[in-house]
């Protein structure tokens, strides 16, 4: 078969320092095997930075996985076992099965395993679970050379506070002589009252940047001065244990203790002092309840228009959510610069409703519209499906701009002169119109899944089911048929006209 020469390679690193293998060492080692072994590499998939231990997005495994699953590549190749992941064989056991079902192969090179054997399976199994105990150990180690550091009051990692710096002698921090005293205006300000947004608001104006070279915002100011660190104390990050047994960090960080005197440890200057801190989060306390005891989770938005509303202000483009009867720019209530759009709910949410109610019955056979919602909703139902036929098309077009291209070398550009140039074309050439013959095979054994839109295309039908729905299905109903709705900046005092501000972007096939 097509994908039989063909590989891809996935390769990671967690951490990307000196001493540790490089990812472009494990990328020549892959390409080593593959040469070797007759195999063309199609892609290289990279996850730099990202942790195989961890729960968390990393989409170049995603993406050769993808591509080994649609059939696109015979074989998915790693450095060693590890890079692929390292939770175990709860999560490798599905990849194996998954790409067994494609009949696909895993190879790793170091470990000299090939699933295409059948006794590799086991060997496999041993060394995801010997991974993830490394992983778990290694977790236990890091933890206590924390506690060591944290006893010695010097810092542990990370980026320190904005207005500070780590002295690289001492591991203490030390006032940043470019950004400390902004840092201290922002303290001022919280002591004498002043809001968060405003606070934010100043900063902007003034050109001030955040650590992250972007702007301010209420949440930023909110978690800088409520940081331990910014008053000399030692942070440490809350940790909980999940339901799975794992650990994980949330957000919450609060001044590290020692365990025998339970005092705080100082861990250098700091910006406020340690009375201003207790002033300013009783401040911010003052402004802000607890229900029964506890801290609510955040409630789902019930607003029609919510993640689909848009501030149409130039160079904002921010959502828009509902407070009160309006829908505000949250850049404007957080702090940015935008003059912030706003406009009335219901008057919003009546006019958006109205046009999706009376445009859909209006729709013709084949509408560039109905193409859209038919494959939102299809996306819907069998993600994966559309995932696997997604990755076969877009290789399908790869391998389609190749051959145009060995042809125009060939017939325009007169690159292949002479027999065994010419011989080399027609090799080259039957080679990628085989491939691109097996991809479309392959793309047509994958079934489209189909979408019923009929109920919705029935003017009646329609209305009958939009009123007796709930904002969240109605929301979910919008969300097939329209991209986004844009409300522009209005005049204050004046009625609001939807036809003038409001704009519904509809959704177009891709």
């Amino acid at each position: 078969m097509h994908k039989n020469t063909m590989c891809d390679l996935y390769v990671r690193l967690s951490l990307d320092r000196d001493g540790k293998t490089a990812i472009e060492r494990q990328g020549g080692d892959c390409r080593a095997w593959a040469e070797r072994n007759g195999l063309t590499v199609r892609k290289v998939h990279m996850d730099r930075g990202r942790s195989g231990y961890k729960t968390v997005e990393r989409k170049g495994f995603d993406a050769a996985l993808a591509a080994v699953t649609a059939g696109v590549v015979g074989t998915l190749i790693v450095w060693k076992l590890d890079r692929l992941s390292r939770q175990g064989i709860g999560q490798v056991g599905k990849v194996l099965d998954d790409i067994e079902q494609a009949d696909g192969r895993l190879v790793s090179v170091v470990d000299d395993l090939d699933t295409s054997n059948d006794s590799a399976r086991m060997v496999v199994a041993t060394l995801a679970e010997l991974a993830r105990a490394e992983s778990k150990n290694l977790g236990t180690r890091v933890g206590h050379a924390k506690r060591y550091l944290r006893s010695k009051g010097r810092w542990i990692g990370g980026q320190p506070p904005y207005g500070l710096l780590i002295d690289p002698t001492t591991k203490k921090l030390i006032h940043d002589p470019e950004s400390a005293v902004y840092a201290r205006l922002i303290a001022d300000e919280a002591l004498a009252g002043t809001s968060l947004v405003k606070i934010a608001r100043l900063l902007n104006e003034n050109g001030i940047l955040s650590p992250r070279g972007g702007q301010w915002n209420a949440a930023s100011i909110m978690q800088l001065v409520r940081s331990p660190a910014f008053a000399g104390l030692m942070p440490e990050t809350e940790c909980v244990e999940t339901g799975d047994g794992e650990r994980k960090y949330t957000s919450k960080v609060f001044p590290y203790r020692d365990p025998e005197t339970l005092d705080t440890v100082e861990i250098g200057e700091g910006i406020i002092t340690v009375g201003e801190r207790e002033q300013i989060i009783c401040t911010l306390k003052s402004r802000t309840f607890m229900h029964a005891g506890k801290r609510r989770p955040k409630p789902e938005g019930t607003a029609l228009l919510t993640g689909l509303v848009f501030c149409a202000v130039p160079g904002c483009g921010r959502r828009m959510h509902r407070v009160g009867g309006s829908y505000q720019c949250m850049a404007r209530r957080a702090g940015n610069q935008c003059i912030g759009a706003s406009a009335l709910a219901e008057a919003v949410d009546q006019y958006v409703s109205e046009q999706f109610l009376t445009k859909l019955p209006a729709l013709e056979p084949g509408d560039p519209l109905l193409i859209a919602m038919a494959d939102r909703w299809a996306r819907r139902a069998d993600p994966q499906t559309l995932v696997r036929r997604d990755v076969l098309t877009a290789e399908i077009q790869d391998e389609e701009a190749r051959l145009a291209d060995l042809e125009e070398a060939r017939y325009v550009r007169g690159e292949f002169s002479g027999a065994a140039a010419v011989e080399r074309y027609n090799r080259l050439s039957a080679r990628l119109r085989g491939r691109i013959e097996g991809l479309r095979a392959d793309l047509n054994r994958v079934p489209m899944p189909s979408a019923d839109l009929t109920p919705m295309l029935d003017g009646l039908s329609l209305r009958e089911a939009w009123a007796d729905a709930t904002n969240e299905d109605r929301r979910g109903r919008l969300s097939l048929a329209l991209d986004r709705v844009e409300v522009s900046k209005g005049v204050r005092g004046q009625r609001l006209i939807p036809e003038q501000r409001v704009r519904i972007h509809w959704a177009a096939p891709v």
